[in-house]
């Protein structure tokens, strides 16, 4: 397993690098196929946080990317509840292989689990819904109502597919797709 630390707006100490590769070093006891583990301290002094101190791990683990971030008052606080998120991303992860077991799959060499196609990047779900037509605003609205992370819909002016989505920075987004030449 390859393990990068950096640090935004500041050094990372030799006490705190240690720390980060104990703790995410345990993780491979929740999934043997992780493949590397990306961590990023920063120190967003100011702003609304304060004296804010945030952890950003990306994790690839047998190819699928699992992020997790939080921000806090120290950097071992912030890492500890990130480390946290990971295991729970990684058991559910885990629990779904298993779960797929159907037949039709390969067997893992280091597992021995049974992965179908669909562990291995293809469609594992299809929902149909109806796409209404709203304003942008109207679908915001929505999205917030069904506390969901995105929505689909059309829009009312431009009768185009959009979709709203919250950002992790906060605020929202909108994706409108443009006609290629």
């Amino acid at each position: 397993m390859q393990l990068t630390i950096k640090g935004k707006n500041f050094d990372v100490s030799d006490r705190l690098r240690d720390y980060a590769e104990r703790k995410l070093g345990r993780l491979d006891r929740y999934f043997n196929h992780i493949i590397s583990i990306d961590v990023e301290f920063a120190d967003e002094a100011g702003g609304k946080r304060g004296n804010a101190r945030k952890v950003e791990v990306i994790l690839n683990a047998a190819g699928r990317m699992l992020r997790a971030e939080e921000v806090g008052s120290s950097f071992y606080a912030s890492l500890d509840a990130v480390v946290a998120k990971l295991e729970r991303q990684l058991r559910k992860f885990k629990t779904r292989i298993i779960d797929s077991r159907r037949g039709d799959g390969e067997a893992d060499s280091e597992t021995g689990f049974t992965t179908s196609s669909a562990e291995r990047g293809g469609i594992v779900r299809i929902k149909r819904f109806s796409v209404k037509p709203m304003s942008p605003d109207e679908a915001v609205m929505q999205l917030d109502l069904l506390g969901h992370d995105f929505f689909v819909f059309r829009n009312a002016d431009t009768d185009s597919i959009c979709v709203a989505y919250k950002r992790h920075a906060g605020g929202y987004g909108l994706l409108v797709p443009e006609a290629e030449p």
